[in-house]
């Protein structure tokens, strides 16, 4: 199941969203909860290394095919 949240500001009793391609030609359940308390709009606070390790990791080779994929626990 995909699942894609969104909260979006109703304009003359509509909303328009636009999906990603994964939805495509599927069925989807909409479900529409208006908010009781207005959104928080707190700016996100772009996270950083700390100095002192900042540029130190270097990556030498393919760091994603040394485990094999059964590995993984993916479905």
């Amino acid at each position: 199941m995909q699942v894609e949240r969104r909260f979006e500001q109703v304009k003359n009793r509509r909303v328009s969203i636009e999906l990603p391609d994964c939805f495509n030609d599927r069925h989807v359940e909409i479900i529409v909860l208006a908010l009781d308390e207005p959104r928080n709009e707190t700016p996100r606070v772009q996270r950083c290394p700390h100095p002192d390790i900042a540029g130190q990791v270097r990556i030498y080779g393919d760091i994603l095919s040394t485990v094999p994929e059964s590995d993984w626990n993916l479905p």
